[in-house]
C-alpha cells in the first residue's frame, strides 16, 4: 500500500507537526522553568510561541488557565492534522495520511541506527 500524497499537503503536515511539537515543549518547559527564567532554549521557544498564542485568543476558551494554552493549541493542531488534512484528499484517506511526519521521522531514525550498527559490525 504505497500512497502518494500532494507535496503541499505533506509540507503543511510537517509545518503543523513542528508547531505542535514546539507548543508541547513550551508547556513542558513551563512546568519546570518560570516565565522569567534566563534559560536560552525557553526564551527562544517563548519568542516563537508568543505570537501564535496571542493570535489564537479567539479560539481559546476563557476558562483555560494561561500555562495550559500551549497544550490546548497543540491539541487543536493535532486534531487538524488527524481529521482535517486527510479530508483534503477525501474520506478514504482518513487512516492512511495520519502521522506522516512521525512515520518518516522514525523511519529515518531506524535507518540511522541500522547504519551505525552495521558500521560498528554488530551483525545486525
Amino acid at each position: 500500500m504505497n500512497y502518494t500524497f500532494p507535496i503541499w499537503l505533506i509540507a503543511l503536515d510537517y509545518m503543523l507537526a513542528c508547531l505542535m511539537i514546539i507548543l508541547f515543549f513550551k508547556f513542558i518547559l513551563n512546568l519546570f522553568i518560570s516565565e522569567e527564567g534566563n534559560f536560552v532554549i525557553f526564551r527562544f521557544i517563548t519568542k516563537i510561541v508568543s505570537p501564535i498564542i496571542n493570535n489564537s485568543q479567539k479560539i481559546t476558551p476563557k476558562f483555560i488557565v494561561k500555562p495550559l494554552v500551549p497544550l490546548y493549541l497543540a491539541w487543536v493542531i493535532f486534531m487538524i492534522r488527524i481529521y482535517f488534512l486527510p479530508l483534503c484528499l477525501g474520506y478514504s484517506f482518513i487512516g492512511k495520511f495520519s502521522f506522516l511526519f512521525e512515520k518518516n521521522l522514525f523511519l529515518q531514525l531506524k535507518s540511522m541506527i541500522l547504519a551505525i550498527a552495521l558500521n560498528l559490525n554488530y551483525g545486525i
